[in-house]
């Protein structure tokens, strides 16, 4: 790792959104703290959270897109990290909305809670402003260690404090091959910048063992959170215990975080030179989505059911991630970048309605609960039906046009089996989605699943709706600044 010099005032202004995220989080606990330990107003906790995140959005847009570097090229500040920046700070804001209502909270605790999901975010800031290995790693460690704790933070039930345990053992065994894997690297190139490690790979990647043992524990680290197979097995269990809305901020905030890592380093061609590295890549995109398509087919309970399907679209995604670190054009990069806003929009949705309809800790979370919802209650029928279509890639939706440009990226580049393996596991994915969708509308009331009071679940559902339809039809405002972020990344690099 580089000398690393303390910043100047200017460039102190791009740590400006995880500075006031972090102040903003503190608020309400300190609050609580000076008036003896008792829970302030959950308005309160919340506004105070929002204006946070509105202000680091505002901090986020205000620093450009000027490809500024910091803490000796540590941390840089372009276009891709803004666009996956503001991603971040949506995702968290409909987390808290959820995390308000949710009944595995009921409203206590809910500063320490707001506190540790916006820590969780200044860690996820970190991580996609990240151009060094090491800030990586801490970024990591800060957003993963906030969510040990919220996992567990809920009341006292076994599959809670089971999975925040499980997380805990697991996360850190994959943050140390993460760590060792970096080791490896500051061996053989002496620094730890991703710059330095993609200008010496082309060589390195054919000559040095070494180096190649610490690439592939860097993307075993990040196949563990991004849950690629084989190291999947945590993840339903743990989104079943975690509450709702922190399976969905795992499930949407952690890939997008760690995919963009992923990304920077593939679109910066750090695995080019390693042809095999990339097939071993390839037959893990298959064997994730298969996985995760058929084993979600036999699934009762909605959030391994959504947890399963959380696995399947990190294939989908790591197609993408394999084409841009094949090729010199942005279009795969940009179609991952694009999936990965689309694919956290659905999917948070889709948590929403069943944070929306859980009415009492680990109650009414299996899909025949859903039995007569569509018509009674038109709002949790209509958005579940469309994020369900959407996850499954049917048109009109946002999923559909994700999945359309990640495919057609694979074909373009020669990548014509790994595509149709793709298009024939979404195909896969309809049976289960649609299933749904049949208890929803074609089967009998089994209780009454009035939606929860209260605006803010239903606020999400509202949203993530409108997103997701929006993006579907008017995909480009949202594909053009991911183009011109690859675009950029790819300019800067020299490639």
């Amino acid at each position: 790792m580089q000398n690393i010099t303390f910043p100047t005032i200017v460039e102190s202004l791009f740590l400006l959104p995880m500075t006031i995220l972090l102040v903003f989080a503190c608020i309400p606990l300190t609050v609580k703290v000076l008036s003896k330990n008792q829970e302030p107003p959950n308005n309160f906790t919340l506004s105070t959270a929002l204006m946070g995140l509105l202000a680091a959005a505002a901090a986020t847009l205000m620093r450009g897109h000027s490809n500024q570097t910091i803490l000796s090229g540590a941390l840089i500040f372009d276009r891709m990290a803004v666009y996956a920046n503001i991603g971040v700070l949506v995702i968290t804001a409909f987390t808290l909305f959820l995390s308000k209502s949710n009944v595995n909270t009921k409203g206590l605790s809910f500063a320490e809670h707001v506190f540790l999901v916006l820590l969780s975010a200044v860690g996820m800031l970190t991580l996609t402003s990240s151009a060094d290995l090491i800030v990586s790693f801490v970024g990591l460690e800060i957003m993963s260690i906030a969510l040990y704790v919220l996992i567990g933070l809920g009341h006292e039930q076994e599959y809670s404090k089971e999975a925040a345990f499980k997380y805990f053992i697991l996360g850190s065994f994959a943050s140390a091959l993460f760590l060792y894997g970096v080791a490896f690297i500051f061996g053989t190139t002496g620094s730890t910048l991703i710059s330095t490690l993609a200008s010496q790979a082309l060589i390195l990647t054919t000559t040095n063992r070494l180096f190649l043992t610490g690439l592939v524990l860097l993307v075993v680290g990040i196949g563990f959170k991004v849950s690629l197979f084989p190291f999947h097995a945590w993840t339903p269990d743990v989104y079943q215990g975690a509450p709702t809305s922190i399976s969905a901020f795992m499930a949407t905030g952690v890939k997008l975080v760690m995919f963009t890592l992923f990304l920077r380093l593939a679109a910066m061609h750090v695995f080019l030179s390693a042809p095999k590295f990339i097939s071993i890549l390839q037959i893990v995109a298959v064997l994730t989505m298969t996985v995760g398509n058929i084993t979600a087919i036999v699934q009762d309970n909605m959030k391994r059911l959504l947890a399963y399907s959380s696995i399947a679209h990190a294939g989908y995604i790591l197609i993408g991630i394999i084409v841009a670190a094949s090729t010199n054009s942005p279009e795969a990069g940009t179609a991952t970048l694009f999936y990965l806003v689309t694919y956290s929009v659905m999917n948070i949705g889709a948590f929403a309605v069943v944070n929306s309809i859980e009415k009492e800790e680990r109650g009414h979370l299996s899909v025949t609960d859903y039995g007569g919802i569509g018509f009674k209650y038109p709002l949790l029928g209509i958005g579940l039906s469309i994020f369900m279509l959407s996850l499954a890639g049917i048109p009109p939706t946002a999923g559909f046009i994700g999945k359309f440009y990640i495919f057609a990226a694979a074909v373009k580049e020669g990548f014509l089996g790994l595509a149709l393996l793709g298009v024939i596991n979404s195909l896969l994915s309809v049976y289960y989605y649609l299933r749904v969708l049949v208890y929803m509308y074609m089967k009998e009331e089994v209780f009454d699943a009035e939606p929860a009071r209260g605006i803010s679940t239903r606020f999400v559902i509202a949203a993530s709706i409108i997103l997701v339809l929006v993006m579907g039809v008017f995909s480009r405002p949202f594909y053009d600044p991911a183009f011109t972020s690859l675009a950029s990344l790819l300019q800067t690099t020299g490639h």
